[in-house]
């Protein structure tokens, strides 16, 4: 496949076997000055549906200007490779490839895995060029606790081989000081072989060891010259394997998204937190969960996510808020139940979902009469229990279960954390 698009143009798929995939689009990018045009190439990508933007969410949404995009301003016609790593279930899917206003598709592979421990071969150089980004993997709604990359670089005359690493916006930095720091593997420090002739080569694997929870990832290798991978590997697993500590690991990364969604839709952050943790904290088997639905011996749970939000209520919340999904209407080429399973993986959108299905119950009761913004246990048991098709009406002795309970008891705590 070598393709130049000039508008969003689809790629449909068919997964015979439930579990984790590998999906490498390959991509080039011209700048304004290569394409004789008023603007630079640029290019993102969707999977069913799923938008991608900066690590942290800031203020203003980026597009094109993150990991997994390309951009011809930065890479000048050079190569760049995308992988995602996503759970999906059999069947058709779409990647969505939307360029502005132009990108050439160089190749895409779609690759079941259904392993835990991915080991991708390459073997291959990069294209010469100056310092750009290279490799993008992301992980979707996954966990990682371990990668490691297997690089050649060489010293060359004037600029060598270099290679910089780089995990959700976080250099891995190399232990030499000065200009090289932020390169995690350095060509220009190698020996020559011939003197200002021939430089030497060297071959070097590169570990990290992460504490990456479930949610939206990317790791980023940047290249300066001509590196050369030859594989990657990739241990998805969780970092945390008590329900309980993960569930407090996850109220801290996300807090800022926390507070977002409380203040937007009017409700009480700790309440977020709340039942967010509670959800968490209540999922014993998430370890299991993960292999299973890895090595497709599991079907995508009808709730997903980090405030494990259904399916069918996901629907139901975005027919009353359509600001949930402003992009509803658009026509896709795949399955609704898809699209809303892979939205719900990105923690953001995922959130944003647990505080208005707390604000729909808390409106209602108001509406009634009946004020319980104040009391989690209420609010708590109503998120666990009550379906927004079918809506418990509103009363004057509401009663706790066990999961409203669970809020309730960790009310403080969620406040302490939040910072509020």
């Amino acid at each position: 496949m070598h393709r130049h698009i000039t508008k969003a143009s689809p790629f449909p798929f068919r997964i015979a076997h439930a579990g984790l995939v590998a999906i490498i689009i390959r991509v080039r990018c011209k700048s304004r000055h290569q394409a004789g045009a008023d603007m630079d190439e640029n290019l993102r990508v969707e999977i069913d549906g799923l938008r991608f933007r900066e690590i942290p969410p800031a203020k203003y949404v980026q597009a094109f200007n993150i990991p997994p995009a390309c951009n011809g301003a930065e890479l000048k016609g050079k190569q760049k490779i995308i992988t995602l790593f996503t759970i999906l279930e059999a069947g058709e899917h779409v990647l969505n490839l939307i360029p502005d206003p132009a990108a050439t598709i160089d190749g895409i592979d779609v690759r079941e895995l259904q392993h835990h421990d991915v080991d991708l071969v390459w073997e291959e150089v990069a294209e010469d060029g100056d310092r750009r980004s290279w490799h993008t993997f992301v992980l979707i709604d996954l966990p990682l606790v371990y990668f490691s990359a297997e690089v050649s670089i060489q010293k060359r005359l004037r600029d060598s081989d270099d290679v910089k690493i780089i995990v959700d916006g976080s250099i891995k930095k190399s232990s030499v000081s000065g200009k090289f720091s932020f390169w995690r593997l350095v060509g220009s420090l190698l020996p020559w072989t011939a003197k200002g002739i021939i430089g030497s080569i060297k071959k070097a694997t590169v570990e990290f060891h992460e504490q990456l929870d479930s949610g939206i990832h990317y790791i980023e290798f940047h290249a300066d010259r001509m590196p050369f991978l030859h594989r990657t590997v990739f241990s998805i697993r969780h970092p945390e394997r008590e329900a309980g500590a993960r569930a407090i690991n996850l109220i801290q990364t996300y807090k800022q998204l926390i507070l977002f969604a409380g203040q937007e839709f009017h409700v009480d952050p700790a309440i977020v937190g709340g039942v967010i943790y509670q959800e968490q904290a209540t999922n014993v088997n998430f370890v299991d969960t993960l292999t299973d639905s890895i090595g497709g011996l599991l079907h995508l749970n009808t709730s997903i996510g980090i405030g494990q939000i259904r399916v069918n209520t996901a629907r139901d919340l975005e027919n009353i808020y359509p600001q949930l999904y402003p992009d509803k209407d658009t026509v896709h080429a795949v399955e609704d139940t898809f699209i809303r399973v892979e939205r719900l993986k990105d923690p953001y959108t995922n959130i944003r979902y647990v505080a208005v299905k707390l604000h729909f119950s808390d409106a209602r009761w108001k509406e009634k009469g009946f004020d319980i913004s104040g009391k989690p246990e209420i609010l708590g048991t109503l998120y666990n229990i009550e379906d927004v098709s079918n809506p418990i009406e509103p009363h004057a002795n509401p009663q706790t279960n066990e999961f409203g309970a669970g809020v309730a008891r960790h009310y403080q705590e969620m406040k302490r954390l939040l910072g509020l």
